[in-house]
């Protein structure tokens, strides 16, 4: 069967009122972009403590996907960075776009302080490295929005294989940044194909502590 991966950016937040992970998004779902022998949905997402892993969810209900791969911005960053695990703990304090608190330190109050993401993260460094883009294999998504997703997708066992990749901030987006659109649209191809290359492939469960 055809693998079919759900491809997710986010939309603006005041930190980025440009988000590059969405534009990228966008361009790509207008293209109807998907690498060879696979399929792609694409969803942009609410930067919103109750609504980014809600959106996914559903978008599963309706159409189901071997592989999610979500993909934010990280304004500080100098690299692209493929997180390897989620962690349970959130910024309590901190607003969503909506101007909404999540209130605790932790995602899931029973849940475990780690789950190693179960996407190819190796295989997907290693796509960004044959483009000769600068790639991290990361194990600190943050405690945003980015972490609080990947950490509820895979806590609810959202798909057999979840991920989450950060870019850089671009150029159009911010003068001093590093990179442009079209090479961030590079990376996040390049991951998602090889993302698609190994949703054929069996995968094993996912180390919880």
């Amino acid at each position: 069967m055809t693998p079919r991966l759900l491809l997710a950016g986010f939309g603006s937040f005041p930190a980025a009122p440009l988000n590059p992970s969405a534009a990228v998004i966008a361009t790509l779902a207008r293209e109807s972009w998907a690498p060879p022998g696979a399929q792609v949905d694409y969803l942009t997402l609410p930067v919103q403590w109750q609504g980014a892993t809600e959106t996914i969810l559903r978008q599963l209900q309706t159409s189901p996907a071997d592989g999610v791969l979500v993909v934010g911005v990280a304004v500080e960053a100098e690299a692209f960075r493929v997180e390897t695990l989620g962690r349970n703990c959130a910024s309590p304090e901190r607003p969503d776009q909506a101007g909404r608190v999540w209130g605790s330190p932790l995602i899931a109050d029973a849940g475990e302080d780690v789950i190693a993401a179960s996407a190819p993260c190796q295989a997907m460094a290693s796509a960004l490295e044959t483009e000769g883009l600068p790639v991290d294999l990361s194990e600190d998504a943050g405690d945003y929005l980015c972490n609080f997703t990947l950490y509820r997708l895979l806590h609810a066992k959202a798909a057999a294989r979840v991920g989450f990749l950060h870019v850089p901030q671009a150029r159009e987006c911010a003068e001093a940044a590093a990179f442009d659109l079209a090479q961030i649209r590079q990376a996040v191809t390049s991951a998602a194909g090889a993302f698609c290359a190994e949703l054929s492939r069996p995968v094993a469960e996912p180390h919880r502590a």
